[in-house]
């Protein structure tokens, strides 16, 4: 899935943002899926990820899912659900493929991540790597910490003016990091956003405006 792959950050940081994402395969295990993407979703949701979501429903972060965003999940898995699970170590990530490999669920599991990182607890069937950002460059934002925020949504729901917004407020104390970083993840329907890292990078971008 392509929507998670053009995260943007220095090795170090990106060894703190891995995806797992849970998903069937259109014409081929689709009908009756739903009982084995909720199961996923259980698996996923058990080793605590700092987001969680479905591509069809949205997000932990949701109006109206943040008290049981599992709970919520479930209530609307259906055969095409999309389950993505946002994780800041490697060693969690391996605990979560581990289950999901014990489970055999015989749906398609995407890991989201460092190649030289994910290659480590696991050998990957098909590898999609980012080539990098081409054509007017020019044009994509001044502080690179915005690039950094806004490419941790991969269908650009995160705006760069959004960002900026929120990192004044934050500059001025009229909201704290955490809570921008939450803002942010709202926007992101699928739940990929890492709000853990945005925190971080809100803190280092309040620095420079």
């Amino acid at each position: 899935m392509t929507h998670t792959l053009h995260r943007q950050g220095t090795y170090e940081e990106l060894k703190e943002d891995f995806v797992v994402l849970v998903m069937s395969a259109r014409g081929f295990n689709d009908k009756g899926a739903a009982p084995k993407l909720a199961e996923a979703l259980r698996i996923i949701s058990k080793h605590n990820p700092v987001n969680i979501g479905d591509m069809t429903q949205g997000s932990r972060y949701r109006a109206g899912f943040r008290i049981d965003p599992v709970g919520k999940l479930l209530e609307g898995v259906h055969d095409r659900s999309i389950f993505h699970g946002v994780f800041t170590d490697l060693g969690t990530v391996k605990k979560v493929v581990d289950d999901l490999k014990k489970a055999d669920l015989g749906m398609s599991v995407v890991i989201s991540g460092l190649y030289d990182e994910v290659k480590k607890i696991a050998r990957p069937h098909t590898v999609n790597i980012s080539l990098g950002i081409w054509g007017k460059t020019e044009l994509l934002p001044k502080h690179e910490e915005v690039l950094k925020i806004c490419t941790m949504c991969g269908h650009q729901f995160v705006s760069r003016h959004l960002v900026m917004k929120l990192a004044q407020d934050v500059k001025r104390g009229r909201i704290t990091a955490e809570e921008a970083a939450e803002v942010m993840a709202a926007c992101c329907s699928c739940g990929i956003f890492n709000p853990v890292r945005a925190v971080k990078l809100v803190k280092q971008l309040v620095q420079k405006i």
